[in-house]
């Protein structure tokens, strides 16, 4: 039987998953200094999703790209790899 504790249940889990979504979204972007399309590279997924994903959750992408600007410096290939393992199942649409 489905009750009102169940959709509690599923609304706390929606949330958590949203805020880690969200999180690993915003660390590529800012590895990748608000490029969506190697952020979506390093995820595993495409820039599609993660475009809808930076309106949905309100991010600024403003804010990643003058971080360019300010150290005016590369990524690292490194950082970008170590990402990449741990993150490229989380943004896949089915």
């Amino acid at each position: 039987m489905y009750t009102e504790e169940d959709d509690t249940k599923q609304d706390g889990l929606r949330s958590l998953i949203e805020r880690y979504e969200r999180d690993l979204i915003t660390d590529a972007l800012k590895i990748t200094f608000g490029n969506q399309s190697r952020a979506a590279k390093l995820l595993g997924t495409s820039k599609r999703v993660i475009n809808y994903k930076v309106t949905k959750y309100a991010i600024n992408l403003m804010h990643f790209r003058l971080a360019r600007l300010k150290t005016r410096k590369g990524v690292k290939k490194s950082a970008m790899t170590d990402v990449a393992e741990s993150h490229t199942y989380i943004c896949k649409v089915p």
